[in-house]
């Protein structure tokens, strides 16, 4: 009863030749994310990217064998309904892709039901890495992991820099540390000198956590974690003296990191995902009308329109119209250009050429600074 509560299906809003919408099949995307409770903004910012994403395809490549549509899961933060909703999807024909979930738990709760039922899953925005660590090969992740993302970030921000003493500081929750031990890695490998610490999130005082952090003499503080819970540490820093560098995660890419620790944080680079879209010469047109439909773009609606571009063309290279050819599509390789970068992937899923985007701390938001891979997506 839950499950059947929990699906919202959304028909596609297909524009093509009068009278012949009711005659043409529809391949369905089926997108299981949070669409309750406190997190449903940002699933349901993925759903208008999908969304977006579907009409752009119906409204401009004028279909003769079938519509695109979306079926909206809500797995409502519940690790069980996120797996049950894959099978409620299996059970509708139309559906021959997913995209999911919103965060590690939800999307490592369906991972196994998503492999029983044959569906290749796009995962748009979680980047934990065990989401990829469990062997299955029907799972294709658009941000770059955990400690990939750490590790091109210390290439990216260190580089240039003499004499780094940095410390890499993250939580014990569900997310920083595995960010935290890839910039480590990578500052090491380049001969830096680099150490993390990792505090308990329930028990520490931000005064304290600074005077630990400070008895290790850094000149360079990575932040790898949230703003809510890392913000604290780096105000108490500055309070107790530290006149160094930071350096920040993605989890600071908001505008509570603005509006409370843009003094604290002025000129500290900020990792994110989500590369400067009014940066991208191939993607003018494409914004514009994308901007259109939602407004205002986001990092989850943007990353919801390119899973379901990803999807989209991944069928079309094959014909494909159920979802074990969608699947052998996906597993079969190449490349595919989407609104936030081009992909192909490692026999894991995630991303062969993984890059994040780096903005620089100031009042009046972020700005853009540099990737840490130059490819040319971007000017």
């Amino acid at each position: 009863a839950a499950t059947a509560a929990g699906s919202l299906t959304r028909p596609a809003r297909a524009q093509i030749f009068p009278g012949q919408q009711q005659f043409l099949p529809q391949l369905t995307i089926a997108v299981n994310v949070t669409l309750s409770g406190p997190l449903q903004k940002y699933g349901q910012e993925v759903v208008k990217g999908v969304q977006a994403a579907v009409d752009e395809q119906n409204r401009f490549n004028a279909p003769i064998s079938h519509v695109w549509g979306l079926r909206s899961l809500d797995d409502r933060n519940d690790p069980a309904l996120a797996g049950a909703n894959a099978n409620v999807a299996a059970a509708d024909f139309n559906v021959i892709g997913m995209i999911g979930n919103l965060t590690a738990p939800m999307t490592l709760a369906a991972l196994s039901r998503y492999a029983n039922v044959g569906f290749a899953v796009i995962v748009p925005t979680v980047t934990a890495d065990a989401v990829t660590k469990r062997g299955f090969h029907n799972v294709y992740r658009l941000p770059a992991k955990d400690s990939t993302a750490g590790r091109l970030f210390a290439s990216a921000a260190l580089e240039g820099k003499r004499g780094v003493n940095a410390v890499a500081v993250s939580f014990d929750g569900d997310y920083g540390s595995d960010v935290a031990s890839g910039f480590v890695d990578r500052a090491k490998t380049e001969h830096r000198a680099a150490q993390s610490l990792l505090f308990p999130l329930r028990s520490t005082d931000p005064a304290e956590a600074a005077h630990t952090i400070l008895d290790r003499s850094p000149n360079y503080v990575f932040l790898a974690g949230k703003t809510t819970e890392l913000g604290p540490i780096a105000q108490a820093l500055r309070v107790a003296g530290y006149t160094g560098e930071f350096g920040v995660s993605d989890g600071f890419y908001n505008s509570d990191t603005i509006a409370t620790y843009a003094k604290t944080l002025d000129g500290a680079y900020v990792a994110s995902p989500m590369p400067p879209i009014d940066r991208i010469p191939s993607a003018v047109q494409l914004v514009t009308d994308f901007e259109r439909e939602v407004s205002q773009i986001t990092t989850q609606s943007a990353f919801g329109y390119a899973a379901a571009q990803l999807l989209i063309a991944a069928a079309h290279r094959n014909n494909a119209t159920n979802r074990q050819s969608l699947l052998f599509s996906l597993q079969s390789g190449g490349t595919f250009t989407t609104l936030v970068g081009q992909f192909s992937f490692n026999i894991s899923g995630d991303p062969l050429i993984p890059n994040i985007y780096l903005y620089t701390v100031s009042s009046d938001g972020f700005k853009f600074a540099r990737p840490a891979i130059r490819t040319g997506f971007v000017f």
